[in-house]
């Protein structure tokens, strides 16, 4: 198809604004051919939605054509979402909602959700009301849609925060990979085969790149790859 797509996470602006831009810096000719960039959580620290304006305008600067698509991460409070959508309307923001783009004469669905917990944090347990439910049923509706999309797209793209499956973690403490992904993910994946899987929140991993059965996963974490991620499709 020869087509390119983007993809980042874990910019936590202000804190690795730098070295976003620096990584957007070396990757303007992708940006010029790219349709997509595909932001993966936490592009800002503890909700700070006003350090994304920041984010958005050097992206805008560098890669003026291409449409953004964002989920959100943990640190894109649950409470924040509406104000992000205000006022970052440009951006297609997608939580646990998907997407078709015609790119190239090829139909590509883009689902996105912040993912899921095995074990959710202390913090969550304590200040999220219901989280094992939320869990719950953001995982059926992710094995739901992703079998309906696959009949509706060629490719089948799914961007979420949190680490689809416990192979990818090595690097990370291990005592805490329950609180950092989900095997429940995993057997979603197997079930559905989506073409590729991008994620983040895994700042340590040792693991960037990895394929399990038909998918490929890309860990698109800026502080573990200390770069932009390019995609060939």
């Amino acid at each position: 198809m020869g087509l390119t797509i983007l993809a980042v996470s874990d910019v936590h602006s202000p804190k690795y604004l730098f070295n976003y831009i620096e990584a957007l810096t070396k990757h303007v000719d992708d940006c010029n051919t790219s349709p997509l960039f595909l932001w993966a959580g936490d592009m800002v620290d503890k909700g700070n939605v006003a350090a994304l304006s920041s984010v958005v305008a050097y992206t805008r600067k560098k890669c003026r054509d291409t449409q953004i698509i964002s989920i959100f991460g943990n640190d894109e409070y649950m409470d924040l979402e509406g104000e992000f959508k205000k006022k970052y309307s440009d951006i297609i923001w997608l939580n646990d909602s998907y997407r078709i783009f015609s790119l190239k004469e090829a139909r590509i669905a883009v689902y996105g959700t912040r993912g899921v917990l095995d074990r959710p944090t202390r913090w969550q347990r304590r200040n999220i009301p219901l989280i094992y439910k939320l869990y719950s049923q953001r995982l059926a509706k992710l094995r739901e849609q992703l079998k309906k999309i696959r009949d509706l797209a060629d490719i089948v793209i799914v961007v979420m925060h949190y680490a689809p499956t416990f192979s990818v973690m090595r690097g990370e403490n291990e005592r805490a990979w329950p609180e950092m992904g989900s095997r429940r993910v995993e057997e979603i994946i197997h079930e559905a085969e989506p073409d590729i899987v991008v994620y983040g929140h895994l700042h340590n991993a040792e693991i960037l790149d990895y394929r399990m059965g038909h998918t490929r996963l890309f860990n698109v974490s800026l502080p573990a790859r200390r770069d932009i991620t390019v995609i060939e499709i």
